[in-house]
């Protein structure tokens, strides 16, 4: 292999990481063999091996990758609103868009296969939750912001849980629209989740009686 500049060889590893991530998105990972990597990317199989050792670490490549795409297209968002408010807007648009991409179907079910791995695999496990933890971190500032901006009420907003919230939604929106497909109503659960954001909805959570002894 001809001798690369280090800018050189980082562009050619990021370009086999997107063709690979294109593949395990067509056919998922347990499908996608390295042959179909190596086509996708215009590489023979010794080169790839040159970048990466084995399938598993260009699977762990993969999602570092797509955190990392996902969290700088969203701290875009932070750093050019000049208000929480234009933020949280901004944010609940590109939440509606996605959830409404025909490609989102590819990319949850690729997510599932990654969190079954994930349980086994302690290597996948990590850069999983690194990922993730970038996005929520994201979405921490997102709501400190809010709090900042009296948005939030500082006295019963808890960053970390609201965030931990909005991504346990987000993730249940994409299993449901997966699963049930046309009986799931997505665009009815996220005018919901924004009704009750907007304290349209009652959110006080009934506390039920403790029966006397």
């Amino acid at each position: 292999m001809p001798k690369l500049k280090p800018e050189e060889l980082e562009s050619r590893r990021q370009e086999i990481i997107v063709a690979a991530g294109t593949c395990f998105l067509r056919n998922g990972f347990h499908q996608t063999t390295t042959d179909e990597i190596c086509r996708e990317a215009s590489i023979t199989p010794g080169g790839l091996y040159h970048y990466f050792a084995s399938k598993e670490e260009l699977i762990a490549a993969v999602i570092d990758h797509s955190g990392s795409t996902v969290v700088q297209r969203l701290q875009s968002i932070l750093r050019e609103s000049d208000s929480a408010e234009t933020a949280l807007r901004q944010a609940q648009v590109l939440f509606v868009q996605t959830l409404q991409d025909e490609e989102m179907d590819k990319a949850t079910r690729l997510e599932i296969e990654i969190w079954a791995e994930a349980l086994k695999n302690e290597n996948i496990r990590t850069k999983h939750q690194r990922a993730w933890a970038m996005r929520q971190g994201w979405l921490e500032a997102l709501v400190r912001r809010g709090i900042e901006d009296g948005v939030y009420d500082p006295e019963t907003v808890d960053p970390k849980a609201m965030a931990s919230l909005l991504l346990a939604i987000y993730t249940g929106l994409r299993v449901g629209r997966l699963l049930w497909k046309e009986d799931f109503d997505t665009t009815g659960a996220v005018r919901s989740l924004f009704l009750m954001q907007a304290g349209r909805i009652a959110t006080d959570i009934p506390v039920p009686a403790v029966p006397k002894l």
